[in-house]
């Protein structure tokens, strides 16, 4: 008579066991960070109509029924902020153009919050765009606002360049918003993802163009 015999299936050792953690690790070690990133860039494309609208279309707009100047360029007795202590009547004069503040403020930053309310919108906490003070509505090129994570012209609240710094641009975006990227808005109001290499271009070109000063005022609250 023959018996069959069946091996039982054998299970894991430890040491086997040990091996498929440590690949499982190995894995979602490299895992992660592109789903970090990806995280990121969905946000960042979430930001890319909020700032077309507060920073591009919304000033548009208001220069279009104000002589071809942004807000910061017509005297605050005109109805623009030139002229005003507080930096946040930059987009309080575009509240008939903008509808609500809540877009000024980027989902990616952490440091600024959503606001609903006009009469108490505080630049240093609620947004997120800095304004091109040199911006031209006939000057597409020139660049009519942006992320505020921008760094470089000289440090300060209000970094600028000239045309005499030719090649040697320092703009760069730090790492608090996007990533050491950046967004910015041009005087035709479309909106490009720029990296730190990618914005001194832009700043160059608006230079090359005919700007005699490129500067980026951030926000700020009252001084």
């Amino acid at each position: 008579m023959t018996v069959l015999k069946y091996n039982r299936p054998r299970g894991f050792t430890i040491v086997e066991l040990l091996i498929v953690i440590a690949i499982i690790s190995f894995i979602a070690a490299l895992l992660l960070p592109a789903l970090s990133n990806a995280k990121s860039r969905s946000k960042g494309v979430a930001w890319i109509t909020p700032l077309k609208q507060g920073g591009g279309i919304g000033p548009r707009m208001f220069a279009n029924d104000n002589d071809d100047l942004f807000p910061w360029q017509l005297d605050v007795a005109k109805g623009g902020s030139l002229g005003s202590i507080d930096w946040t009547d930059n987009f309080r004069a575009m509240s008939n153009e903008l509808v609500t503040p809540k877009i000024l403020a980027c989902p990616s930053d952490n440091q600024k919050t959503q606001h609903d309310d006009w009469a108490t919108l505080d630049g240093d906490k609620h947004v997120s765009i800095f304004v091109g003070l040199e911006a031209q509505p006939s000057k597409p090129m020139t660049i009519l606002a942006g992320d505020r994570n921008v760094y470089g012209g000289g440090g300060g609240m209000d970094p600028y360049w000239t045309a005499a710094v030719g090649s040697s641009v320092d703009a760069a975006w730090d790492d608090t918003i996007h990533g050491r990227q950046g967004y910015i808005v041009l005087s035709d109001a479309s909106v490009h993802h720029t990296t730190s290499a990618q914005l001194k271009e832009y700043v160059s070109a608006a230079l090359a163009n005919g700007s005699t000063n490129v500067t980026f005022s951030l926000p700020r609250g009252i001084p």
